[in-house]
């Protein structure tokens, strides 16, 4: 589990949550799967709800808008919410926050260019359906933001610990037995 001296009640949980989805897991997905991988997937989830939310929003209330400029808003929104979230709960970095936010633009907007409108341009001239396209591309720049992410964005100079096996403890209310507050 990753924790650190000075991480917050809220990030402490987060471990302990993804700690314990990870031992949920078969054997061989534990091996592969990191918990800040499950961390990612949980947290860019809500983040592509908070996107379709603000779409679906926008298009109720505001349906003169031209769709690339609410595309656009919402995946502005959604990627602020999941950087801010990722860097504060699954990454847990306290590391120089402009550098890091430069970065992730990076990634943000190289990951539209290439895979939503680059990818998502080929599969439409290739004659991949609209919502098998958008979901393809969706898994892809999912595995590339990721990537990104822990390699790039919130380096780990340390390697991620694996999850303890047979941990007794399941109340995500309380600090894990692995946890500095359980000792």
């Amino acid at each position: 589990m990753r924790s650190e001296e000075g991480d917050g009640a809220a990030a402490q949980w987060f471990a302990r949550f993804t700690t314990r989805i990870r031992e949920a897991l078969p054997p061989t997905l534990q091996r592969v799967l990191p918990i800040t991988f499950i961390g990612y997937a949980f947290i860019n989830g809500s983040a592509f709800l908070l996107d379709m939310g603000f779409l679906s929003v926008v298009g109720q209330f505001m349906p003169h808008v031209p769709y690339g400029i609410t595309f656009s808003l919402g995946y502005a929104l959604a990627s602020i919410y999941a950087f801010f979230l990722n860097r504060w709960l699954n990454f847990r970095e306290r590391g120089n926050l402009g550098r890091q936010s430069g970065k992730y633009t990076f990634v943000i907007v190289s990951n539209y260019v290439i895979w939503i409108l680059g990818f998502g341009t080929l599969l439409g001239i290739l004659g991949v359906p609209l919502m098998a396209a958008r979901v393809l591309a969706a898994c892809i720049e999912g595995i590339y933001i990721y990537l990104m992410l822990r390699l790039w964005v919130f380096p780990r100079h340390r390697p991620e610990p694996e999850a303890t096996a047979g941990d007794e403890s399941t109340d995500l209310s309380q600090p894990s037995p692995s946890t500095p507050e359980a000792a």
